[in-house]
């Protein structure tokens, strides 16, 4: 591949030697050849914990006021991560949620490769310090990694890199999805793969092995933090080698065996890493088909390209909600009108080199992708088709959310950026004139911290570890109340014992119908008559025919304890239901009501 130069093109690998950098630095020069990539990342690193901020401050009793709940459910799978590396067993399927039955991990966020590496953080700190810790590496991370590889492969100056890589990072898209879906987020090994993948010149075939056995390492932990991001990465990484490819023949031809030795190994090698799990999600026991997202929802709005989000600084809820997404969470576009205008120029002055022409490419297409199955247009649905309703139904893709390609685009369109500041500076555009152009675009973008709100800590029933002179092994504790079929309350309190106790239900992906994907376990009659009376207020009469029936529910769960959390509705009503179920009163436990079932 190739980029711009000043006088006609060069070569996509590390950046020519800079005659000045040749000669011998001084003491300051070398201090900040080095400091100024620390730099760089300590801005990354500093913003994202100030968009996080919020969370830091109290990570046991703070929320993401946008989706609490995920955030639950996100801490759960970390603590999974405890679990793994506790006991080494499959981690891909699991009875500690839809007990006894159990669950199909590679069908459901399970962020294994996170979740054990962040094990010992969860030991010593708890779920809620890895959840926080692991949304702020997500986007530092991604950012780093892109800095680090835009230098390398961009041969772009460092403030250049260091522009284009935080887009990457720090992209609206990617603060909205950081609201509790940080396995689409934690994209810090994108870069490497992307780079693995795209050969800088011919090489040998032995580096070609080394350089693709290491991509399938690369592939495979992607894949155990998330396969919906890994798809992403392999449909932007194939348009973006097809698009050079078509545009650069010649080229393509001297770099094919390299790039097709590297692809290869890094396939075999995944495939061989991946199989398991990659069987389990599409052949094992509880897998699923097709999605009970609503995928005609979950597009991009056309105009939101244009717009401010909730989360930027010239933004906000109301006037992101002027440019339709299915929820705040999926603002994947709203660049602004400014960064918009500023990659038009970018595009149109940079047009005769191939990579920023492949890269303008691959980003509109990946911009029209996130449109979904029909275009809409500032919240107006057209009714005209868009190009996602092709591929709905085709496996792997039908449980993608098609909004979220739209970070590819955002990719794309950091490393045109990084070309552009580059190729601008190198040109002799003015600083004044640089700097301003820049700060049009970039500031109203600028994140600002995500909002937060208080819940309570996990009671001490369950971190103290007094649940397991009640549950016994193989056995399971029954939250209530259990208010829909993915209420995450008791995958919370779960999450406080390192994912050790388990439970009868469970905010799952679980197959119906056939193998249909459906999310959430239904409840039981006892279950959703103690919702209704958490909900209502009204005690029902309990009958010898209604108390027989909750018994056989909890006996088929083996429930060995029923854990009622006092902080929510009417839990006086709730308390004597469950007193007349289980013909005993029940006693306040570290933080919560227990009754002993006595039998299962």
């Amino acid at each position: 591949m190739a980029v711009a130069g000043g006088d006609g093109v060069r070569e996509l690998v590390a950046p020519p030697p800079d005659p000045a950098a040749e000669r011998a630095p001084t003491g300051t020069g070398r201090l900040w050849r080095v400091g100024r990539h620390v730099l760089v990342l300590g801005c990354y690193l500093a913003l994202a914990v100030w968009v996080t901020s919020g969370l830091w401050a109290s990570p046991d009793t703070r929320a993401l006021t946008v989706d609490p709940v995920d955030q639950s459910f996100m801490e759960w799978a970390l603590a999974y991560g405890v679990h793994v590396v506790r006991h080494l067993g499959d981690p891909f399927y699991t009875t500690l949620v839809n007990a006894p039955v159990g669950a199909n991990m590679m069908a459901n966020t399970s962020m294994l490769f996170p979740g054990v590496v962040l094990a010992p953080v969860t030991l010593l700190f708890g779920p809620a310090v890895s959840f926080v810790l692991l949304e702020t590496l997500a986007l530092a991370g991604t950012a780093a990694a892109w800095y680090l590889v835009f230098r390398r492969r961009l041969g772009v100056s460092w403030g250049a890199a260091a522009l284009g890589a935080g887009l990457c990072g720090f992209a609206p898209g990617m603060v909205a999805l950081s609201n509790t879906h940080v396995h689409i987020t934690a994209l810090f090994l994108a870069p490497f793969i992307v780079s693995l993948v795209l050969p800088g010149d011919v090489e040998g075939w032995r580096r070609s092995v080394g350089r693709g056995a290491l991509l399938g390492v690369l592939l495979t932990l992607q894949g155990l933090t998330g396969m919906e991001s890994l798809l992403s990465i392999a449909l932007g990484t194939g348009t973006f080698v097809l698009v050079y490819a078509l545009l650069d023949v010649p080229r393509a031809r001297r770099l094919a065996r390299t790039f097709l030795v590297r692809a290869g190994t890094g396939l075999v090698v995944s495939v061989v890493l991946l199989g398991y799990p990659l069987w389990m999600m599409v052949a094992g026991p509880g897998h699923t088909t097709g999605t009970p997202w609503v995928i005609s929802a979950s597009g991009t709005d056309v105009g939101s390209w244009l717009w401010y989000g909730s989360f930027a600084l010239a933004g906000g809820p109301e006037r992101a909600s002027l440019a339709y997404a299915v929820n705040p969470i999926e603002e994947t576009g709203f660049l602004g009108i400014g960064l918009a205008a500023l990659l038009l120029v970018l595009a149109v002055r940079l047009w005769r080199d191939r990579t920023a022409r492949a890269l303008v490419l691959t980003g509109l297409v990946f911009v029209v992708l996130s449109f979904g199955t029909e275009i809409v247009v500032f919240g107006v649905r057209t009714g005209i088709p868009a190009p996602w309703a092709l591929l709905a139904k085709v496996p792997l893709l039908e449980q993608a959310l098609p909004d979220r390609v739209a970070l590819v685009a955002v990719t794309a369109f950091g490393a045109l950026l990084a070309l552009g500041v580059d190729h601008a500076r190198r040109t002799g555009v003015r600083r004044p004139v640089r700097y301003g152009v820049l700060a049009l675009a970039l500031v109203p973008i600028l994140p600002v911290p995500l909002p937060t709100q208080y819940r309570d800590p996990i009671p001490t029933f369950f971190t103290a570890g007094t649940w397991r002179a009640y549950v016994r092994p193989g056995h399971t504790m029954l939250p209530v109340p259990m208010l829909r079929s993915v209420d995450r309350r008791g995958q919370r309190w779960s999450s406080g014992t390192g994912d050790e106790i388990a439970m009868p239900g469970g905010a799952i992906m679980i197959p119906v119908d056939g193998g249909q994907a459906n999310w959430g376990v239904p409840r039981s009659d006892l279950t959703r008559m103690l919702a209704r009376v958490s909900t209502t207020g009204r005690k029902p009469p309990i009958t010898a025919a209604a108390r027989a029936n909750s018994r056989r529910d909890l006996v088929a769960a083996r429930t060995d304890v029923v854990v009622l959390d006092p902080h929510t509705g009417h839990t006086a009503a709730v308390r004597a239901t469950i007193d007349a179920v289980l013909g005993h009163p029940g006693r306040y436990v570290g933080g919560v009501w227990v009754w002993r079932t006595g039998l299962a």
